[in-house]
Order: structure tokens, then sequence, then C-alpha cells
């Protein structure tokens, strides 16, 4: 069977680890054919790694879109703000398509993009990556199966490590609403899919939350905009760049927090980088407005509450979920992929353990690939768990949450989804 011929959009992190690693990984499934990227050392790393021609290489979507198609079908790991020029435009050149979550930065842009698909009749699979993932599938089949009896309460928790939060909302292409939208949405959209998807439709919502911490306010006048500019709190600041960065080059030369900064994985070429580019900046000094901590309560259909908690400030990455049902409650950990099983008539406790796919977010990227490929040899059905129609449900939830945080009001979610259509 010849692999499926592919288009890579945006050869950044995402591009190039995720999407183009399963390629690599896998020959005879998927293979990139043309890349387009405005950065020149990003768009040579690809082009290496994938043997595509110089006249395969592109610098921008527009110069794709303008010819005949080089593939059935492409990824678009842009960033949120071109989503919607680029999304539309390469639906309309005649590419299917997987695009990278958020849909897009605001409610009509996310319906538009998914009403174009459907009367284009084209394929948009979302990457809502964590459907996929060997842990999230067991949490479903747990809930599902009815060993918790009906589902009372859930305690789902976001938690970032606190240099993760630093790194992407802080100093990082997420760090401002106005340039990618909330951090509800860019962070948040994969549990508001996953909620939709495990429970069913949410009704009513209401948020809190605020930035607190990473604000000029936080530090005295004699600390500098940058890391590297002779900070006198760098021993005690866990954020203080050049110690944040070397431990990650050190742990992992390919950690996607080095290679963000830059492709010279060396001490010398992470520091360069820092003296210069955004992610030296100090991050009580950067331009960066979006939330450190949100609070989202729900309600969802048949009554039962949630409550989704996302925070910057954890010692450890990962989700942890309490779901508390009429037979037993269950206490599952994303970061050691552990589940306990408490029951409330035996008062036993059972444990079960998932394997962690091969891939990032737990097996889940290369799931997604798979199933994108799959649907591009003609598995249109189950396969595919994250349409854009699908998709702009949980969007749509996030939007909502936002407002109300914003607002201080509870919305109606039905109401809201009129509003907005």
């Amino acid at each position: 069977m010849r692999p499926v011929e592919l288009v890579m959009v945006g050869a950044g992190n995402r591009g190039y680890l995720a999407y183009g690693g399963f390629a690599e990984r896998n020959p005879t499934e998927a293979k990139f054919v043309a890349v387009v990227e405005p950065d020149d050392a990003r768009r040579a790393r690809f082009a290496n790694a994938h043997r595509i021609p110089g006249e395969r290489q592109f610098r921008s979507w527009e110069d794709l879109a303008g010819r005949s198609p080089l593939a059935p079908a492409l990824i678009n790991a842009t960033l949120e703000g071109t989503h919607r020029a680029s999304t539309l435009g390469l639906l309309a050149a005649g590419y299917e398509m997987l695009l990278e979550k958020p849909i897009a930065t605001t409610p009509r842009e996310c319906l538009e993009i998914a009403a174009a698909a459907e009367s284009q009749g084209r394929l948009l699979q979302i990457a809502h990556v964590l459907r996929y993932a060997p842990f999230f599938l067991t949490l479903r089949e747990i809930v599902t199966s009815g060993r918790l009896g009906a589902v009372v309460s859930v305690d789902w928790r976001e938690n970032l490590v606190y240099w993760h939060f630093a790194h992407s909302y802080v100093r990082g292409n997420w760090g401002t609403s106005a340039r990618a939208g909330p951090i509800i949405l860019t962070k948040c959209c994969h549990d508001f899919d996953l909620l939709v998807w495990i429970f069913g439709p949410c009704e009513w919502l209401s948020s809190s939350g605020s930035l607190t911490h990473f604000t000029r306010e936080a530090v005295g006048p004699e600390i500098p905009d940058r890391c590297t500019d002779g900070c006198p709190i760098a021993e005690t600041c866990p954020y203080f760049a050049p110690r944040v960065y070397l431990d990650r080059l050190r742990e992992n030369a390919a950690s996607f927090a080095v290679a963000a900064v830059t492709l010279d994985r060396t001490p010398e070429g992470v520091m360069r980088a820092l003296e210069s580019g955004p992610y030296g900046v100090c991050v009580y000094r950067s331009d960066n407005d979006v939330v450190d901590h949100q609070v989202v309560l729900m309600r969802f259909a048949g009554g039962l509450s949630v409550s989704l908690t996302m925070q910057g400030s954890s010692h450890v990455e990962g989700r942890t979920i309490r779901i508390d049902g009429t037979r037993a409650t269950l206490l599952a950990n994303e970061s050691r992929a552990e589940f306990e099983i408490h029951d409330h008539r035996t008062h036993t406790a059972e444990r079960i353990t998932t394997a962690r796919g091969v891939g990032g977010h737990g097996g889940g990227d290369d799931g997604l690939m798979r199933a994108f490929v799959g649907a591009m040899d003609g598995d249109r059905g189950d396969a595919v768990l994250t349409s854009a129609r699908e998709s702009v449900a949980s969007h749509l939830m996030a939007f909502a949450a936002e407002q109300a945080r914003v607002s201080g009001e509870a919305i109606e979610l039905e109401r809201f989804r009129r509003s907005v259509a």
C-alpha cells in the first residue's frame, strides 16, 4: 500500500516533531511531498528530513494555494491568527485538511470554517489529539461502562508545570489574547472537547479567573527587562530563563521548549537566543495578558456538575481528575497514566495503569495522524473522532467561558450558540 501524500503547512514544533515525526516513523503510511514555512531555517529542517526538493518548498500558504494541488491533503499547523484565511484558502484550493486546534480565534470564524468545509465536501479534521490517547480512551471506557453508576460530579484539573506556563503563555506565542485568543481556548479546548465526548452536551456555565502573578507589579523597578541583563534575583527566581532552558537542554536535547528558543541545541546557541529573543524576556516584563488561573463551573445534561480548573503554577505537568458516581469514585492521574476505582459497596480499590503510546500527548499524536491517514484511504467512519462540526461545539464552550469570566455572568449555552451563529 502506498503512503498517503501530504503537504506540511507550518513547520514549527508541532509540524516538525508531531506530524513530521509520525511520517518518519511510519513511512508506509504517510509521506510529506511539500512544505510551507516562512522561517528559512525551519523550512530547510523539515525539507531535509523529508527529502523535499526546492521547487516544493514555499514561504507562504498563498504560494501553495495559487497552484494545482501537490497532494490530496495537508496539515495546517500555522498559528491560530492565520487559521481563518489559510484554512478557507486551502480548502478552496482543493485540499482535504487536518487543522491544528483551536480552529480559529473567534466563534464566528470557527463556524465559518466548519461551514466552508461542509459546503465544499472537504474532510476537515481538528487536532484534538487527546481523544486518541490511551489514557483518555480508558477514562471514557470506564465512565461509559457504568462501573461508576450514575455520574454525579466531576472535578477536572488542567495543571501546567510552572516553567511550561511561562514558556508558552507568558513569553511564548500564546501569551496575548489579541494574538492567539484567550487561554481557556488555546489551552483548554482539549478539555472541553473531552468533557463533551465523555459526558455529553453542556447546558450552562460560569467562570472566574485573573492574571495575578506574571505582572510588572509583582517585582520592583530594579528588575531588568531581560534575564540576561544582570537580574539581581536570578538565583531565587524559578523563571530565570538561562536556568530554565539549559535545564531543559540537559534533560532532553529534543525538548519542545528548546526547539522553540533555537535550532542550535548547544548551551552557547541557547544563550545567544535568550539574549535577543522573546524567551529571554523577564516573565514580569513581558506583554502577556492571558490569565494565569481560571475556573469554569458547568452543568451538563441530566444535572451533572463539572468543574474545570486551569492553573499554571504546578510542580508537575498533567491533568488530575476525580469523578464521583453513585456506585464508585474514579481518581485519574494523567502524568502517571494511572486510575483508581474506589467501590462504594465493597470498599475496595482497583488500580489500572495504561500503556504510554509512542509520540507526543501520550500516544494521541500518532493516533490522530493514523486516523487522518486512514480517512484519506477511505475510512471516514468511526476513525475520525474530531470533525470540524463536532469540534465547534466544544470551542463555543471555551468562548462562552471567557465571556462569563469577563462579564461575571452565567451563560446558557444554547442562547450563546444562537447569539454567535
